[in-house]
């Protein structure tokens, strides 16, 4: 319960007025349904018009008093007239309570939704590899909603225990002895339901785990459609799917058997103590008509209220895997958070001198150390442009990841122009032109692809970055240009027009540092021979890093580091690293691997 109380502290930070504002109502509301149900006999038996009852104690002393006071006389008319203001007020007040609580409440949705991910697009990097996009997805959308539903649910039982206690206040009142006797039975229903709660609670972390095994299992399934239909074992992927939301719809229906359990007993229960409460009130107490009405009348609201307080109370305990698993993604991401400074967020660096790795190493499982890089030492000037090369797992990504800010290194510096590059993180990312190996461009036009991180650019500067990257002409000659619709991640062009226009968006930035990171792996000779011709009308220009996959891309390039197992064996241009017989890039050129 204790992620319950943090998030309903929150509810009350985003709003005090509103929250306050809205626990009034709540009370005012508890206090005019009471007066309008409990009100309407004894004004009938001041007034005269239930005949036989003597009003001469109670609640209608009261009332008999006051009507002297104020000089009115009570007539049928004044006592519906005065019943039907109560329910008026309380009816609008009712209506404006719940405006006021679906505000509040999508408020602090919107606040509770965009804090997270706030706090997930800010965090390190290294933590967001380590968990699936899927389980991420499936916070930030489906548990938040449960984080929403289970808050509404706390809204209702507040409600319920506010009005619950003023009606109890009331009935003490008229009947203390049978109130606590009611009371008494109450609790006892209570504690013996508790173990439905607890139940609740467990079935409400499976719904968490199995939420999350379907949107992951439907992730992968989406994505690797192709080769689910090129194989022909679509029926395998469906019948997965099936069996996990199989396994959601038990348990679902468990928690539905759980809580329609728990009404029944509850209604059973609350006749026993009802007929017992009757019997009491009847053959011992022996009350007045009057009181007996009363009391009848409370006992009749205040048990389905108790109900629904219990009912309520197994809700919430099974929205609470959620409260848990959003806070704790929440408190992650901000114990990993980049806090970069947002008023630098349109400044650039230019470089002049060069980018250092000084004795830098890197590792991603602190659990057992194995270094992707060791004691790395390398020099980038600026203005040239630079390869690295080797086998897979030789540390290019990483020293690309490292490069970009996207990592930190465990030990050692990266210093750009002499300045610690995580001192100016932001403005060196501004800087940064990016090109990954999988093209991707977002389910729009060209035109919003290209504005999507550069929205100040004007249509000649497009068009600018477009002729750069050598795809002008292509776009130019469709029939929507620029306008033209690319579908998911930009499945309605080929693979070089992809690429092109990937390139063309990271040279829109005009940045001072371009990476291609195996930006023509994947491409044909033809397209890849495009993008090499568009990456060498860009040589001194800029300082480009290439991550090489094919020997063709770095033929012209002004130096070559050769990378295995995190370190730089042997570095230089093309012509003398192929004029040494025995140097690894040698032997790597020689059999293709890279």
């Amino acid at each position: 319960m204790d992620m319950l109380l943090l998030y309903i502290k929150d509810l009350y930070n985003l709003s005090r007025i509103r929250f306050v504002v809205n626990v009034l109502l709540m009370i005012a509301l508890g206090m005019l349904e009471g007066i309008g149900v409990l009100m309407i006999i004894p004004l009938l038996v001041v007034s005269g018009i239930i005949p036989g009852i003597e009003a001469t104690s109670g609640m209608t002393s009261v009332i008999r008093g006051i009507c002297q006071n104020m000089c009115v006389t009570l007539s049928l008319p004044v006592v519906l007239l005065l019943y039907l203001s109560v329910i008026w007020v309380q009816s609008w007040l009712k209506r404006y309570q719940s405006l006021v609580n679906f505000d509040l409440q999508q408020s602090f949705g919107v606040l509770l939704s965009a804090r997270l991910y706030r706090a997930v697009v800010y965090a390190d990097w290294q933590l967001i590899i380590s968990r699936t996009k899927s389980d991420i997805t499936n916070i930030i959308i489906s548990e938040l909603m449960r984080v929403y539903v289970g808050l509404n649910y706390f809204l209702q039982i507040t409600t319920t225990v506010l009005t619950t206690l003023i009606q109890v206040v009331i009935c003490v009142l008229i009947a203390p002895v049978l109130t606590c006797f009611v009371l008494a039975g109450a609790i006892v229903l209570f504690i013996f339901f508790q173990n439905f709660v607890k139940e609740s609670r467990k079935m409400g972390q499976n719904i968490s785990d199995l939420n999350r095994n379907l949107l992951f299992d439907l992730t992968e399934n989406l994505n690797g459609l192709k080769e689910i239909k090129s194989h022909g074992i679509e029926l395998v992927q469906i019948n997965n799917f099936i069996k996990i939301r199989d396994m959601m719809k038990q348990n679902l229906s468990e928690f539905s058997q759980i809580q329609t359990r728990t009404d029944m007993l509850y209604k059973v229960g609350s006749a026993v103590f009802i007929s017992l409460f009757l019997f009491s009130a009847i053959e011992i107490f022996k009350l007045n008509p009057q009181e007996f009405i009363v009391i009848s009348v409370i006992s009749a609201r205040l048990w389905p209220r108790l109900s629904s307080f219990q009912m309520g109370l197994q809700n919430i305990n099974n929205t609470l895997p959620a409260f848990r698993a959003a806070r704790e993604l929440e408190n992650q991401c901000l114990a990993a958070g980049e806090r970069l400074p947002e008023n630098e967020a349109s400044k650039k660096i230019d470089l002049y001198h060069g980018v250092q790795f000084r004795n830098v190493s890197f590792y991603y499982d602190s659990s057992s150390i194995n270094y992707s890089l060791n004691e790395l030492n390398l020099f980038l000037p600026a203005g040239r442009t630079i390869a690295f090369v080797g086998v897979s797992g030789a540390g290019k990504s990483t020293v690309v990841d490292l490069l970009i800010g996207l990592l930190k290194p465990k030990e050692g510096n990266i210093l750009i122009d002499g300045k610690p590059l995580l001192e100016n993180l932001l403005q060196w990312r501004n800087s940064i032109g990016y090109v990954p190996q999988d093209a991707f461009l977002f389910n729009t036009s060209i035109r919003d692809n290209m504005l999507c991180f550069c929205p100040d650019a004007s249509e000649n500067e497009i068009w600018n970055a477009l002729r750069l990257a050598s795809v002008d002409f292509f776009v130019n000659g469709l029939q929507d240009g620029l306008d033209t619709l690319v579908g998911d991640r930009g499945i309605r062009l080929s693979g070089g027009e992809r690429q092109r226009i990937v390139l063309a968006r990271a040279l829109l930035r005009k940045p001072t540092v371009l990476i291609l990171d195996e930006a023509t792996s994947s491409l044909d000779l033809e397209n890849e021979k495009r993008i090499q011709e568009a990456i060498d009308g860009l040589q001194g220009k800029m300082t480009i890093v290439v991550i090489a996959h094919r020997i063709s891309t770095i033929k012209n390039v002004d130096r070559i580091f050769v990378l295995e197992q995190g370190r730089v064996i042997e570095q230089g241009n093309y012509r003398l690293l192929m004029e040494n017989k025995e140097s690894r890039f040698y032997s790597l050129a020689c059999t293709n691997q890279i």
